[in-house]
């Protein structure tokens, strides 16, 4: 079970100073025609004989997508999620595009788990990033279910022809029950440079803890991985997870992260730079705080999803966070940060137009300005009916975040009709900038709009100024 994370309100208090919100743009209407299920039949419907907890896992139930844009190649588009969940996934799926999303194909990495003629009994946390030459990257972790909590390695594979086909993984962090929450990015300009970044803390939460943010790199295009070393440590009473590495100017990293810290009941949004391709790391500086808090269905006592699990882009100078900032079942928010000096100072705010539970935001920043962002939200459910209506939403800003358009991407959908209760969706969804001030969209749906049931990964192209 990972921790739950809040940072914002209606309006964020940082360094004293109250920003405004950004202006908002009338919401819209747009009907995405392009709108098609990617995931399909699970490949593995017969189970995987020899895997421990195997009948634990739901044959059709796919979760956590995310996806990229081959830079060398316009028309090719990576996706990757995890298929028939349960204790993890039997594995992860790899989805490519050669037609820039019009038809896909499927395939799977190599000896990932015993699915695919590995091992490991389970697969989760997949991450997908295409770099300068053309080199796809993917990041993931593949487990034992021999004990409670399940030791989980940190592995890696590439593809060298647009995702058709990957190697072997590579293991970047052996297996230890602390290892969580990986996440790879591709150098948008030097060809073969690579960096991974995970979590790695004690998940029965023994006092005092110490829990690390790793990170570790490829020079060679994923053939070998660098020794860990470390982005944060965090204090005895808290934990760092779900870093986001973003590549700046010259040799510069930036790590977005979050942290609970148990005993004080605070989350915090971090952020710390490397200047030298993550050979040495800064202390990090604060984006935002705020007291971690559960909320639950009202009307079933089920935990809601809020995973807290921040998402995050850079493009032409200026740096975006996109963060849940809900307060009750019945009031949420997306926060929104946005850094012009490369993650040294922040402003903060919330998206325009959200004011109902909002969960799992996904940020994209394309060129001139363009900016994207999807998110659920509950803002049509009725209360007392049977189902827990969501829907999935899109903002974009083509200045940079000074001003936003609101659209309806998806839905709606019953999200009491996903399995696993809170992480029935999975924890992140996933959005990529596309050329043309376009971006591709990937996620989780469930009934009744899921075609192979209980959920599916959908996909859509969202071209510029929809609505």
């Amino acid at each position: 079970m990972r921790p739950r994370m809040f940072f914002a309100g209606s309006a964020i208090v940082l360094l004293g100073i109250v920003i405004p919100l950004p202006a908002a743009a009338s919401a819209g209407s747009h009907k995405f025609s392009d709108l098609q299920v990617l995931s399909g039949p699970s490949p593995f419907a017969g189970g995987c004989p020899g895997a421990l907890a195997d009948n634990k896992k739901i044959t059709g139930d796919e979760i956590e997508p995310a996806i990229t844009s081959n830079p060398a190649n316009r028309r090719n588009i990576i996706a990757t999620w995890q298929q028939d969940v349960g204790l993890g996934a039997r594995s992860d799926l790899i989805g490519t595009s050669l037609d820039g999303g019009k038809t896909w194909a499927h395939s799977t990495i190599p000896r990932l788990t015993a699915c695919t003629g590995g091992t490991a009994d389970f697969a989760s946390d997949p991450w997908i990033s295409a770099g300068a030459d053309g080199t796809v990257y993917f990041s993931g972790t593949s487990g034992s279910a021999s004990s409670d909590p399940p030791p989980v390695a940190v592995v890696a594979s590439h593809s060298n022809n647009g995702g058709r086909s990957w190697q072997a993984p590579v293991t970047v962090a052996p297996l230890d029950p602390r290892n969580d929450t990986d996440a790879v990015t591709a150098s948008p300009t030097r060809a073969g440079h690579a960096y991974l970044v995970w979590g790695n803390w004690d998940h029965q939460y023994h006092f005092p803890m110490t829990n690390f943010l790793r990170f570790s790199r490829t020079t060679d295009g994923g053939a070998t991985w660098s020794p860990a070393t470390v982005i944060d440590q965090a204090g005895p009473t808290a934990i760092d997870f779900s870093g986001r590495i973003l590549v700046l100017r010259g040799r510069t990293l930036l790590t977005i992260f979050a942290r609970a810290d148990l005993a004080t009941g605070r989350g915090e949004l971090l952020a710390a730079r490397s200047p030298d391709e993550g050979r040495t790391w800064l202390p990090p500086v604060q984006i935002g705080s705020q007291p971690v808090r559960t909320i639950v269905d009202p009307e079933t006592g089920v935990e809601l999803p809020q995973p807290g699990f921040p998402t995050a882009a850079a493009r032409d100078g200026t740096v975006y966070a996109a963060f849940e900032a809900s307060t009750s079942a019945s009031s949420g928010a997306i926060g929104l940060a946005m850094s012009r000096d490369g993650g040294r100072t922040w402003s903060a705010s919330t998206v325009p137009g959200v004011s109902a539970f909002a969960f799992e935001p996904s940020i994209a920043a394309g060129s001139h300005g363009t900016v994207g962002l999807t998110w659920y939200d509950l803002r049509n459910d009725r209360p007392g009916d049977a189902a827990l209506t969501t829907d999935v939403w899109l903002a974009q800003s083509h200045d940079s975040g000074a001003t936003w358009r609101q659209t309806h991407l998806a839905g709606p959908f019953n999200l009491r009709a996903a399995p696993l209760g809170s992480h029935g969706l999975g924890e992140y969804q996933g959005l990529a900038a596309l050329p043309g001030r376009r971006f591709a969209a990937i996620f989780t749906l469930a009934a009744p709009l899921a075609k192979d049931e209980p959920t599916d990964i959908f996909f859509a192209t969202i071209p510029p100024g929809a609505r």
